[in-house]
């Protein structure tokens, strides 16, 4: 649309990177209407039991400037936020890696709160998966994937679950908020409204449910 509209011109590495991230935009969208047969609008975020703390990963990625903004929000079996933390990322090479460095710094937040048993989500199908390989990961997330399974050792339990983009809006939200406000680290003062509104209407969906 920017060459044919604007006239803007791109390098060929620049349209490969373009093509490559379509193609695994598409395969995330496949994969999550596959994962949800008759019951997209279904999708819930769901409360943790008694003891687990839920933390939703985001990132807000600028390709331009390769500035990536991720979010963290930790929720407690009661729908409350017990957590938030924001952080910038400067060199980020596309969305996938700054998806990653999200769900990095989930754990790093979940490490430095003291939580002990974590139920990690994000919206990146790629992520999800290369995080729950067994094998080695071969893929230009190894680094960051090799971190966060060196990190499970300060853990007594962590599951890792896709969820679509309509169950994680708070963190999203946050992502944006962090990016704007440009918070790098926890939000000590608590999460802004717009997260907070998203967060009460979670809990209401989910109290409303049956």
């Amino acid at each position: 649309n920017k060459l044919v509209h604007e006239g803007v011109k791109f390098s060929i590495s620049k349209l490969l990177g373009f093509i490559k991230g379509y193609d695994h935009y598409l395969c995330f969208v496949h994969e999550n209407l596959c994962s949800l047969p008759g019951s997209m609008g279904k999708d819930l975020w769901r409360p943790p039991d008694y003891g687990i703390i839920k933390l939703n990963f985001d990132a807000s990625f600028i390709q331009g400037k390769k500035l990536a903004t991720t979010a963290v929000l930790a929720r407690d079996y009661r729908g409350e936020v017990v957590g938030a933390d924001t952080y910038l990322f400067e060199e980020v090479g596309d969305a996938f890696v700054a998806k990653a460095r999200a769900c990095e710094k989930a754990l790093l937040f979940a490490r430095m709160m003291g939580f002990r048993r974590l139920i990690v989500e994000g919206d990146s199908l790629s992520v999800i998966k290369n995080v729950k390989k067994k094998e080695e990961d071969r893929s230009v997330l190894r680094p960051i994937t090799y971190h966060i399974h060196r990190l499970h050792l300060f853990f007594d339990e962590v599951t890792y679950n896709f969820v679509p983009c309509t169950v994680n809006g708070a963190a999203h939200i946050l992502a944006l908020e962090g990016r704007i406000k440009r918070v790098c680290g926890n939000w000590v003062d608590g999460v802004p409204d717009s997260v907070r509104l998203v967060v009460e209407k979670d809990w209401l969906l989910w109290n409303q449910r049956i």
